[in-house]
């Protein structure tokens, strides 16, 4: 047996004998030969000695393992032990010496299976290569993130890259747009959407980014959205249910405000929907266009914008989202102290899951 501190490489894995008295660990390689002056591995190359023996084959038996002694074993490659599902298990030398049984407890790679949380083929990676139809099929226990959606499963909508929220409200959310404020004066632009894009994916999954994907309308049920303000302060502002959308006119289908804003409800949520290109909004003309082009849902016209302010200038140097004083107020967010009716926010995000 090895001593304490003694340690032996087995098939180029160096394992070390350190809470035991005496042990005898194998990993993916067989005892050889066996002696009461020490035990050669086959395959190793090597002789380990034994506390009093002087090494190599003399008085050997025709053993190949000391009777009764148990070892740790593994069949799958060495560098998926203990990683993911993947653990070693136990084999047992029979009475006589003569052959180890079975490894017993092993758990080897498999191949991924995308409805469990667990990294079965052992890469460390967890789960890779899986595609869900929707956020709420995604296992919980994993974490927010980005993951590979097919809305309608094999259709003309392509798989797409989607943040998934894992955490709100028992997870299951979907990223549709994200508003994200910036000095390099990008956002205002990127949300000059135009009418044939309503259904388009643009931008990064990212709440730090901006983000739309308009096919989610499609498929979505409950809608709740988030801001975040200037001093990073996150709230819920608004929560809705419907049963759908008109793809054409981008009306939602029997809405209904759950909790939060009403305003923003009636405002950004049930009412028309309006780009560059399409007056489609409850306003007497074109919101967007008053709006620097900002295609999002408007009332009469809104209660936040996704790209525009609503003092002057309207474009604010490219800043992106806005939301009305009365907004900020009632939910508490830091106001910019610049104009008279709105302020900046940090970001505006719209989730949705089915």
């Amino acid at each position: 047996m090895v001593s304490i501190g003694k340690s032996l490489r087995v098939a180029g894995i160096l394992a070390s004998c350190a809470v035991l008295t005496s042990c005898a660990l194998v990993i993916g390689a067989d005892w050889d030969d066996y002696s009461n002056g020490g035990e050669e591995l086959a395959g190793s190359g090597g002789t380990v000695s034994g506390a009093g023996g002087a090494g190599g084959s003399e008085g050997a038996s025709d053993k190949v393992c000391k009777p009764q002694v148990t070892e740790i074993c593994y069949d799958g490659p060495p560098n998926t032990i203990n990683r993911g599902a993947c653990r070693a298990g136990t084999k047992t030398c029979n009475a006589n010496g003569a052959e180890f049984g079975p490894c017993v407890g092993q758990v080897l790679p498999t191949a991924e299976l995308c409805e469990t949380i667990e990294d079965e083929d052992c890469d460390g990676t967890g789960i890779t290569g899986c595609v869900y139809l929707a956020c709420g099929d995604v296992p919980r226990g994993l974490p927010t993130g980005v993951y590979s959606l097919d809305l309608d499963s094999g259709g003309p909508i392509e798989k797409t890259q989607v943040l998934c929220d894992m955490e709100t409200d028992g997870g299951g959310w979907a990223l549709v747009h994200n508003s994200f404020g910036s000095d390099a004066g990008a956002t205002l632009v990127f949300w000059g959407i135009l009418y044939d894009e309503r259904l388009s994916v643009r931008g990064a999954p990212s709440v730090s980014e901006n983000f739309y994907f308009g096919a989610l309308y499609k498929f979505g049920k409950e809608y709740r959205d988030e801001i975040e303000d200037l001093d990073g302060k996150v709230k819920e502002v608004m929560r809705a249910a419907a049963d759908g959308i008109d793809p054409d006119s981008m009306r939602f289908v029997q809405p209904m405000r759950v909790g939060g804003s009403l305003e923003i409800f009636n405002f950004n949520f049930a009412a028309g929907w309006s780009s560059a290109d399409h007056d489609g909004d409850d306003a007497g003309g074109n919101c967007a266009k008053a709006y620097k082009n900002v295609m999002q849902h408007y009332g009469d016209c809104w209660r936040y914008n996704l790209g525009a302010d609503g003092d002057t200038p309207l474009e604010d140097a490219g800043w992106g989202p806005h939301i009305n004083r009365n907004i900020a107020n009632e939910f508490n967010f830091k106001s910019d102290g610049v104009g008279m009716g709105h302020t900046r926010v940090k970001r505006i995000s719209r989730w949705t899951r089915w």
